[in-house]
């Protein structure tokens, strides 16, 4: 299994608004990655006030094309609407890939 993981910090900080944002965020963007050619699941964590975002998925083929194809810029986009990133100098995004 091939992790592709997303960590930023968010501007939102109140705990119950992060759940509930999280929540939605998805189920909007659930739907769109079980499109996606190998696709295995999706967790969402809050870790020092940030947004961490696994992506699972079955080879890392099915992983390059998530990120290199556009599809892991439209879930960004979709986290960023409803968990904001953190203004300047606190809003750097990082992604990992790692192999589980």
């Amino acid at each position: 299994m091939i992790v592709s993981r997303l960590s930023r910090k968010t501007a939102i900080s109140d705990p119950g608004e992060w759940e509930k944002r999280a929540a939605r965020l998805l189920e909007r963007a659930r739907p769109f990655l079980e499109r996606q050619p190998g696709f295995a699941g999706i967790e969402l964590q809050r870790e020092d006030g940030g947004l961490v975002e696994e992506t699972r998925w079955q080879s890392m083929d099915d992983c390059r094309r998530y990120v290199r194809g556009g599809a892991a810029a439209t879930v960004a986009t979709m986290a960023d609407a409803a968990l904001p990133t953190a203004p300047y100098p606190n809003g750097a995004w990082l992604r990992e890939t790692l192999e589980e």
